[in-house]
C-alpha cells in the first residue's frame, strides 16, 4: 500500500467525503486490526491488541486536559497512524489499491456531463459534485453524489448492479434512468424514475427494507430521521433542470435561494427566519434573468429584496 494512497483514504475519511459502505469498514477495521510494534498480519490477535490500543487512546483523550501541548500532538499521531494502519488492511483486503477515484465537481452556473467506464452517463446539475472510479472494477458499481442533483442513465449489467450513495441514501439499480436531488442543505433526498426501477433504502441500515420504485415514482428520504415518504408525479418535471427550467414545486425559498445561487453565481441572505420557510411554486427558464426571478418571487409572497454585489437579501 503506497502512503499516498492511505493519505487520500484518510482524507475523504476526514472531510465526510467516503461512502457510508467505505467509512463503515474504516471504523470496523480500527476495532479489528492491530499495530504493537513489528507484526506478523497472519498470526496476530488482531482484535485483541487493536481493543487494548483504542481503549488506551481513549484514556489519553479524556486526560487531554491535563496534559500539555507536545503530548497532545503524540496522541495525534498515534491516532493518524494506527488509522493509517486500518486503511491499509482495508486497501489490501478489499483491492481497494486497485481503484483510482475521481471527484468531479461542477461550477456554479454550469452543468456538466461525465461518462463512466461502463458506458453509463451522468448529467450534473450546477454546484453538484460526485466520487466515482476511473473503472469499475468490483462486484458492484458504486459513485457517490456528495452534493448536488444528478441524472443517471445506467448501462444494464445483470451481473454488477450500480449503486448511488448519498450522504443519507443508498439507490440500487441494474439498468435505468433516475434522478437524485440530494443538496445536503435541504436535508433531503429525492430520487425519482425515469425509466425501469431502482430500489432505495437510507445509507448504513444494514438489512432495512428498500423501497422499491417504478417510472413517475419518486421517494423523499429525511436525511436527520429517515423518515420516507413514495408517490406518484410526473417524472418530466424533476429533469426540468436538464432543459434549462426551473420548476418550483411547493418549495420553501430557502431550497429556491440555494437553486439560484448555484444556477446564478450569487449568495441570498434572508433578514427573518420565518421567511426562509415561505413556500413557492412557480416556473422559469434557465434564460430568465435572475432579477425577473427575484421580482416574481417578491411579488408573489409580499416581500421585498435588494441586490449588492451578487448579495441579495430577503
Amino acid at each position: 500500500m503506497e502512503e499516498k494512497e492511505i493519505k487520500n483514504l484518510l482524507d475523504l475519511y476526514f472531510k465526510g467525503e467516503c461512502t457510508p459502505a467505505e467509512k463503515r469498514y474504516l471504523e470496523s477495521m480500527f476495532d479489528q486490526l492491530s499495530m504493537h510494534g513489528e507484526f506478523d498480519e497472519k498470526t496476530i490477535d488482531r482484535e485483541a491488541v487493536m481493543h487494548r490500543l483504542k481503549g488506551k487512546i481513549d484514556r489519553q483523550i479524556r486526560r487531554e486536559r491535563f496534559i500539555t501541548l507536545p503530548v497532545m500532538l503524540r496522541v495525534a499521531a498515534a491516532v493518524f497512524l494506527i488509522t493509517s494502519v486500518a486503511a491499509f488492511f482495508y486497501y489490501k483486503s478489499t483491492g481497494f489499491s486497485r481503484v483510482q477515484y475521481v471527484i468531479t465537481t461542477v461550477p456554479k452556473g454550469q452543468r456538466m456531463k461525465l461518462t463512466l467506464s461502463d458506458g453509463s452517463t451522468v448529467m450534473l446539475n450546477a454546484g453538484s459534485r460526485i466520487r466515482y472510479p476511473e473503472k469499475f472494477n468490483r462486484e458492484t458499481r458504486s459513485v457517490t453524489l456528495l452534493e448536488g442533483e444528478a441524472f443517471f442513465d445506467v448501462k444494464r449489467n445483470d451481473e454488477k448492479p450500480f449503486v448511488v450513495e448519498t450522504p443519507g441514501t443508498q439507490t440500487q439499480v441494474l439498468g435505468t434512468a433516475f434522478n437524485v436531488q440530494a443538496y445536503q442543505a435541504f436535508k433531503e433526498v429525492k430520487v425519482t424514475v425515469m425509466r425501469g426501477k431502482v430500489a432505495v433504502k437510507e445509507a448504513g441500515t444494514g438489512e432495512q427494507k428498500p423501497v422499491l420504485l417504478l417510472p413517475d415514482e419518486q421517494v423523499i428520504v429525511n436525511t436527520a430521521t429517515g423518515y420516507q415518504t413514495k408517490k406518484h408525479i410526473n417524472a418530466n418535471e424533476s429533469i426540468g433542470w436538464m432543459q434549462g427550467k426551473f420548476l418550483f414545486r411547493n418549495e420553501t425559498l430557502m431550497n429556491v435561494a440555494l437553486i439560484l445561487e448555484n444556477s446564478y453565481n450569487v449568495k441570498i441572505e434572508f433578514n427573518k427566519e420565518t421567511t426562509k420557510e415561505i413556500r413557492f411554486t412557480a416556473n422559469f427558464n434557465s434564460t430568465d434573468s435572475l432579477e425577473k426571478i427575484l421580482f416574481a418571487i417578491a411579488k408573489a409572497n409580499g416581500i421585498t429584496y435588494s441586490i449588492n454585489d451578487k448579495i441579495v437579501r430577503f
